[in-house]
């Protein structure tokens, strides 16, 4: 389900808030887009309101939850003999004991096997506590400790990927605690525990945190938003600003406008309230033989037109069709006189 609207407002918070009171979810699952921002006056009075467009996509969370069932049988059918069944007894048991963690496993492939690719999916592997370096164990600590500080019990499954560690965060009811407005509290936790990851280590280990698959919705959701963008750029031929973004989010937008011939990306100001600005690279397009005002010279200054004689020539008022023009218009009697208004008054 797709939800798009235009809100405005006298600040841009304003117009977000009432985004989020319109579509019943939390701010961080609604990407903003800022059409204009507020203009005030000199008597700080809002001359320009703000317009804010919002766009929130639900997620389709029922596909997965079928896979998983649906692979669930094929494992018993595969051991056709009977004589083989005997082994599997004695590994039931710490299967039992496990198998919180490995139903967690199973989800995190299926959620994320439609996104991540056949090739991240197949070098994936699920780390063991005794294959986890000090410093990773001790990460993955503090990550359960400052949650449990938030009052959210979290369960972590660590996997090494092609590009590091990826560290998974379930809950059972709160993973909207867990990432925070725009992942804000994900990634916040992230960089605390990066640093401990890396700590009087050689090699540079990268540490993502992910929770039921956000890190992938979102750059779905950024990307669709980017092909937007450059769509309206290469039609309008004007520069488009986008709403302040964290660096993880920003290089996904450079990434997709790089892909798209026509339009450039740019990052402008400081962090936190640093933008990505995307423009076209064929300039902005001029008016043509469009309608309204000017014509071709849309936009731009009226030519001159010099004044011929016949314009001074005084109006006959037969010619006056109006009374308005035949009252206001006709000649006055200091006129005819060639005297002035105020002329010399004898006695």
């Amino acid at each position: 389900m797709r939800m798009k609207e235009i809100f405005t407002a006298k600040s841009i918070e304003e117009a977000k808030h009432l985004a989020v009171e319109k579509f019943g979810v939390s701010e961080d699952q609604i990407v903003f887009r800022i059409l204009e921002e507020p203009k005030k006056g000199i008597f700080g009075k809002v001359k320009r309101e703000a317009q804010v467009e919002a766009v929130y996509e639900a997620a389709e969370e029922a596909a997965p939850a079928e896979t998983t069932e649906a692979k669930a049988p094929e494992q018993p059918e595969a051991p056709q003999p009977q004589a083989e069944a005997a082994p599997a007894m004695p590994v039931s048991r710490p299967v039992q004991e496990a198998v919180s963690s490995v139903e967690e496993i199973i989800i995190d492939k299926d959620d994320n096997s439609p996104t991540r690719g056949m090739e991240s999916e197949a070098i994936e592997t699920i780390l063991t506590e005794g294959e986890m370096s000090p410093n990773l164990l001790r990460a993955r600590q503090y990550i359960a400790d400052i949650y449990a500080a938030m009052g959210i019990t979290v369960t972590i499954s660590t996997m090494r990927t092609a590009n590091g560690i990826r560290m998974e965060l379930r809950s059972d009811n709160k993973s909207g605690t867990i990432i925070g407005r725009r992942g804000e509290t994900l990634d916040s936790i992230q960089y605390l525990a990066s640093i401990l990851v890396n700590k009087d280590s050689e090699d540079y280990c990268r540490l993502l945190l992910d929770s039921n698959g956000y890190r992938e919705k979102r750059r779905k959701t950024l990307e669709q938003l980017a092909e937007k963008i450059a769509r309206s750029v290469l039609r309008s031929g004007r520069s488009t600003t986008l709403e302040p973004m964290n660096p993880y989010e920003r290089r996904i937008i450079h990434s997709k406008i790089s892909e798209i011939e026509g339009v450039t990306s740019k990052s402008v100001g400081e962090d936190p309230y640093r933008k990505v600005v995307v423009s076209s690279t064929t300039g902005r397009r001029s008016g043509g033989n469009r309608g309204g005002k000017g014509g071709q010279n849309r936009g731009g200054k009226r030519p001159y037109r010099e004044k011929k004689p016949e314009d001074f020539r005084r109006k006959n008022l037969d010619s006056m069709k109006t009374s308005f023009e035949r009252d206001y218009k006709k000649p006055k009697p200091e006129d005819e006189l060639n005297t002035g208004l105020y002329g010399k008054i004898e006695f």
